[in-house]
């Protein structure tokens, strides 16, 4: 017969057992999460340019990391190059704001979508070709979306009028 020192020890390792069982299944299970890739960073930077995340300025620098969400405003005679993660990229000039709204990657890195949000100014995109038919890079504005596999082309917004032009 078990001793109720060996029950005890027996009913403790079962708990831990089923524990360790369920978060197991629930790691599985569950939609994958992982921390917030980079979308990109800035690799040029003239004058003044202001980064919001999550409800917090942060001044913008040379080899700053950017996140989806982000909001990036330069002041007057400012511009900033920000090197996305697909190689592609986007020049922000003076007095502008840009949020980048969706940066999302195949598994060899290419670009599956990406996708900016022109609030005001100009932006100046250099977008590395994908493969695919569709078009999966866009810079969208209160009003016009402009979109491209790969080119090079402005998307300017004041308001309440947009306008693309070609290389």
């Amino acid at each position: 017969m078990n001793s109720p020192v060996i029950q005890e020890a027996l009913r403790k390792k079962t708990t831990v057992l089923s524990a360790l069982f369920l978060v197991s299944a629930m790691l599985m299970l569950a939609p994958r999460a992982r921390a917030q890739a980079s979308a990109g960073s800035i690799s040029a930077l003239n004058g003044t340019v202001a980064i919001e995340r999550a409800g917090r300025s942060i001044p913008g620098i040379y080899g700053t990391t950017l996140q989806v969400g982000d909001a990036l405003t330069t002041d007057a005679k400012s511009r900033v190059t920000i090197g996305l993660s697909d190689g592609s990229q986007i020049e922000l000039t003076e007095s502008s704001t840009l949020v980048l709204t969706e940066n999302t990657l195949n598994p060899d890195g290419s670009r599956a979508s990406t996708k900016v949000t022109l609030l005001g100014g100009l932006v100046r995109s250099l977008v590395r070709v994908a493969a695919g038919a569709a078009p999966n890079f866009e810079v969208n504005t209160p009003n016009a979306v402009a979109a491209a596999r790969g080119t090079k082309f402005d998307v300017s917004y004041e308001k309440g009028q947009a306008r693309s032009a070609g290389p």
